[in-house]
């Protein structure tokens, strides 16, 4: 005589960093493989499919594109009571799985317990059967995990087990049930994909946008705002778009061209506007040739006396670092070089109508200069030659007065000097033998 006993256990509580609510019942407009086969779904990797997901995917539908699911291989490991003592098996979303056990047991209405539990939410249903029959028992447990059970966070390897204990059998069996929470595809990211049109990521056949851009292949801008006035036109300049430095885009705002000399120094947030022009608006600084900040510029803008070997530095892109400018202030044309740094412009004039302030120069070509120094060295060859002249042209020196010098010759002549007094050479004592 065979007996069957079952007990069904529903399970929803939730932990607190899973209390959030997964709605798939729009399952065809879901965007993420991952999100896609948490909801039980099959996921397509066509960019071209219109619909990506699919709970019970029609035949013909993304035909050797579809996301293969990743599974655990099914073990079972037979115990001294029970068989299997030990078992693996894979279990997606929505669907039912069931592992049986067998086991010895004198008891008609054996007791089985069972513990569960996840890597995790607790959202799954575990129904257990058990029937006996000539002193051999079978208990079947039927689980399902539902659609809350993964977390936003969840892996392609989750699992719930559930620990089995029969009255009087001191061993215990395992029923290990493995989820997949993610799609194997989400590890493999190609950044800034040139399927993206270089905006965004790809992966599992979906590009994800950077900001500003939306669409299948990031190929629309998202646009914040538009202008009011004629769209890439600075009229206080010119009418020409973008200063001539780039394109008008789609969002009626410049996209400077990245490929000319000085382009890295173009200004987008103002119609791309080049060193050059900026530097201009600041005209009335080129008056004053003495180098450092000029006060009359409404941004920092420094002269730098000229140094040739400056002009011919190149970035780490190749690029030169310094731009040729030219503009004419008050009838005078001059040139300059310009670069940017730390929000600074720096300057140097190399060509200008006025030959005093032209160049002033270290290291580098200077015209003034050797001007200077050719009338200095003018300068110096008259006072060297006036005063040779009248180094040769000098009196001769006077004699002395005192006639007793006048004798006096060459250095081997002799002479008797008249007023020398010869030293006393011998002395008489008058009291000498007196005593």
């Amino acid at each position: 005589m065979a007996f069957l006993w079952i007990t069904v256990l529903t399970i929803l509580a939730s932990r607190g960093i899973f209390a959030s609510y997964r709605d798939c019942s729009n399952i065809g407009d879901i965007g993420g493989c991952d999100e896609c086969i948490r909801c039980g779904g099959n996921w397509c990797n066509d960019p071209y499919e219109s619909k990506r997901c699919s709970l019970d995917p029609p035949d013909g539908w993304c035909i050797g594109l579809m996301e293969k699911i990743p599974l655990e291989n099914r073990v079972a490991e037979a115990g001294s009571h029970f068989t299997p003592k030990y078992a693996v098996s894979t279990v997606r979303i929505g669907r039912d799985e069931s592992l049986s056990i067998q086991y010895s047991s004198k008891e008609i209405d054996p007791k089985v317990e069972f513990v569960v539990n996840t890597t995790q939410s607790s959202d799954f249903h575990v129904k257990k059967t058990t029937s006996c029959e000539n002193g051999v028992c079978t208990t079947t447990v039927d689980v399902s995990p539902e659609i809350n059970f993964c977390s936003a966070k969840g892996q392609t390897f989750e699992y719930f087990n559930v620990k089995l204990s029969v009255q009087n059998i001191t061993e215990e069996a395992v029923m290990k049930f493995h989820v997949p929470c993610a799609c194997g595809c989400s590890s493999k990211v190609e950044l800034q994909s040139p399927r993206c049109n270089g905006r965004g990521s790809f992966s599992c056949g979906v590009c994800s946008c950077d900001k500003g851009w939306s669409g299948t292949f990031c190929e629309t801008p998202i646009c914040e705002k538009k202008r009011g006035d004629v769209p890439c036109t600075d009229s206080a300049r010119s009418d020409i778009e973008c200063s001539g430095n780039g394109v008008c885009g789609p969002c009626d705002e410049c996209v400077c061209f990245t490929d000319r000399p000085g382009s890295q120094y173009y200004d987008q947030d103002n119609f791309c506007a080049d060193i050059c022009m900026t530097t201009n608006d600041c005209d009335e600084c080129f008056h004053n040739p003495t180098p450092g900040r000029c006060d009359l510029c409404h941004f920092p803008l420094i002269r730098q006396t000229y140094n040739e070997s400056l002009v011919a530095q190149k970035d780490d892109f190749n690029r030169k670092v310094w731009v040729t400018c030219n503009d004419t202030l008050d009838g005078c044309y001059f040139e300059y070089v310009a670069m940017k740094s730390n929000d600074q412009t720096y300057y140097m004039v190399t060509r200008s109508c006025d030959p005093t302030e032209e160049k002033q120069v270290t290291g580098g070509v200077n015209v003034t200069l050797p001007i200077v120094l050719g009338v200095i060295a003018i300068v110096a060859a008259v006072a060297a030659t006036a005063g040779y002249i009248v180094w040769k042209n000098r009196p001769p020196a006077l004699p002395l007065n005192d006639p007793m010098y006048q004798n006096i010759g060459a250095e081997d002549c002799t002479g008797e000097n008249p007023l020398y007094k010869p030293p006393t050479s011998s002395f008489k004592n008058p009291t000498y033998g007196k005593w």
